[in-house]
C-alpha cells in the first residue's frame, strides 16, 4: 500500500502503521466491559424504566436510588442502547460517564460473596473474548486491572479501529458473541467493516518512505482491507493511496487507487502462471501475473 501526502500526513500515516496511536477505544470497551458486568450483578442500576432488550439481565436490578453513580450507569446504558461508535470524541465522552460511575473504586475484596460469584460467572462464560484465548487471568486480577485501566500508550500496527470505529455493543458482545441477542459478534462485524476478521496489519513492515510518500506492506487473514477502509484513509490524510492486494491460495489479485476518499480505480483478476519442470519433481508454478502486480507486494500470500 503505497501513500502519497504531505510531509505532515505522511507522519501520521507512519505512526498509524507502526501503532504508534493512542486507542481511546480500547479503554472505553474494557470500561464498558466493567460497567456492563456492574449492572447485571446489581453494583449499578438505572434511575428510569429502561429495558436492554439484547441482555435483560442488565437492568433486572431494577431502579435504583438517585445517586450520581447510577445517574452516570444510565447515561451509559443509553449510549449502548444507541451503539455508539468507539471514535476518539465518544471514547473520552464515555471514560468520563465511567469516572462518575465510580465503579472503578469497587474494588475485588470490598465485594460480597454473591456478587463475587456472579461476576465469575459471567467473566467464565467471556473470558475468552473479554481477555484473549492465550491471556485469561484469575477473576480477582481481572476485575483489579479493570478498576485501575490505565490508557494503553500505544496500539497494534495499523489498528482499523482507528481508521473506521467498532461500537460498544459489538466489542462487548465479542469476537465469537453469543451474548447480546441480535448484535453482531466482532468477527462478523469486523468482516463486514473491514474485510477481514482481525482489523491489523500483520508483519507489517516499511518498504520506503521519503517526505511525501510511504509504503508499506502487511498481511490479513483470508481477504484484502475493505475499499471503504482505504477509502477513509485517503480521505482523512487527504491523500492518494494505492494498494495491491494478492491471495495465491485463492488465485486472486487486485488493484486499487483512492484519491482524497474518491475510489478511482479498483479492478480485480485471477493470477497468472509460469509452467513448473516437468522433470523435477520438487519444483512448483511461478506466479508470472498480471504485470501490474509483480514487484508491488513483497510475497503472493497463502
Amino acid at each position: 500500500m503505497r501513500f502519497s501526502a504531505v510531509p505532515e500526513q505522511t507522519a501520521a500515516i507512519k505512526a498509524l502503521a507502526e501503532g504508534a496511536v493512542t486507542p481511546f477505544y480500547r479503554r472505553a470497551t474494557e470500561e464498558g466491559i466493567q460497567l456492563f458486568v456492574a449492572g447485571c450483578v446489581g453494583l449499578l442500576q438505572v434511575t428510569e424504566e429502561i429495558q436492554f432488550i439484547p441482555y435483560p439481565a442488565l437492568t433486572a436490578a431494577g431502579i435504583g436510588v438517585l445517586s450520581p453513580e447510577n445517574l452516570a450507569f444510565t447515561r451509559w446504558l443509553t449510549q449502548l442502547q444507541d451503539g455508539v461508535l468507539l471514535d476518539e470524541k465518544n471514547s473520552q465522552v464515555l471514560h468520563e460517564i465511567w469516572l462518575q460511575s465510580g465503579i472503578g473504586g469497587r474494588r475485588w475484596e470490598t465485594l460480597s460473596d454473591s456478587t463475587r460469584n456472579e461476576i465469575s460467572r459471567l467473566y467464565a462464560y467471556k473470558c475468552h473474548d473479554w481477555c484473549g484465548i492465550w491471556d485469561r487471568k484469575d477473576v480477582a486480577v481481572w476485575w483489579t486491572q479493570l478498576c485501575d485501566n490505565p490508557l494503553p500508550a500505544r496500539t497494534n500496527p495499523f489498528d482499523l479501529l482507528l481508521v473506521l470505529p467498532s461500537r460498544l455493543d459489538v466489542e462487548i458482545n465479542g469476537f465469537n458473541g453469543k451474548l447480546l441477542d441480535g448484535i453482531p459478534s466482532a468477527y462478523n462485524w469486523y468482516l463486514s467493516q473491514y474485510g477481514t476478521k482481525w482489523p491489523v496489519g500483520y508483519e507489517l513492515n516499511i518498504c520506503s518512505q521519503g517526505s511525501d510518500f510511504i509504503v508499506i506492506d502487511f498481511d490479513t487473514p483470508w481477504s484484502p482491507v475493505s475499499e471503504e477502509v482505504v477509502a477513509e484513509l485517503s480521505k482523512r490524510y487527504g491523500c492518494e493511496v494505492e494498494h495491491w492486494f494478492v491471495e495465491q491460495g485463492c488465485n486472486y489479485c487486485g488493484y486499487a487507487r483512492y484519491v482524497k476518499g474518491e475510489t478511482e480505480v479498483y479492478i480485480t483478476d485471477e493470477l497468472e502462471w509460469g509452467n513448473a519442470d516437468p522433470d523435477d519433481e520438487d519444483s512448483f508454478q511461478d506466479i508470472t501475473g498480471p504485470e501490474w502486480i509483480i514487484n508491488n507486494v513483497a510475497h503472493f500470500g497463502g
